[in-house]
């Protein structure tokens, strides 16, 4: 439970007129407050940790940098240039492990950004094989075999 500023102000000054005693600042919290005995916004190590908080940045603000990292431009843009050479590689397959291991980067980092950013999901990413000249004669041979085959076994 999150609590308001004026809130955490009254604490911690309750806090230090009673000789540092957190279970007493709580105490006189609730009364203040009117709130029943025991139930309250938070436990007395937790009025510690607010106190040791402003004792050391000396504000009640929450610190700038909580919460998850922005990922960073640089990252963006290298896995967005090495995403279109790995899939013209000669293998034609690409994937986010290989592309970390290029970078020098996480995984995690590699996924979330070709899924959020370059909207490529895992299950759109096709691999298409191409048609050679040398190769087409030996499949326009094995069609006509396969389909043979196919009506002999529904017969």
């Amino acid at each position: 439970m999150t609590i308001p500023l004026f809130y955490r102000s009254l604490l911690v000054k309750l806090f230090y007129k009673n000789v540092d005693c957190a279970a007493i600042a709580l105490k006189k919290f609730r009364t203040l407050k009117d709130l029943r005995s025991g139930s309250g916004p938070m436990t007395a190590f937790d009025l510690k940790k607010i106190t040791d908080k402003f004792e050391e940045s000396g504000s009640f603000d929450v610190k700038c940098g909580t919460g998850r990292k922005a990922i960073a431009s640089m990252s963006m843009e290298g896995v967005a240039t090495a995403f279109p050479e790995a899939s013209n590689s000669a293998l034609g397959m690409c994937s986010a492990r290989g592309i970390s291991r290029t970078l020098d980067m996480p995984v995690s980092t590699v996924r979330k950004i070709l899924r959020n950013i370059l909207q490529c999901y895992s299950f759109k990413i096709t691999h298409v094989q191409e048609l050679v000249p040398v190769v087409l004669p030996k499949r326009e041979a094995f069609a006509p075999q396969f389909l043979a085959r196919m009506e002999v076994g529904n017969a």
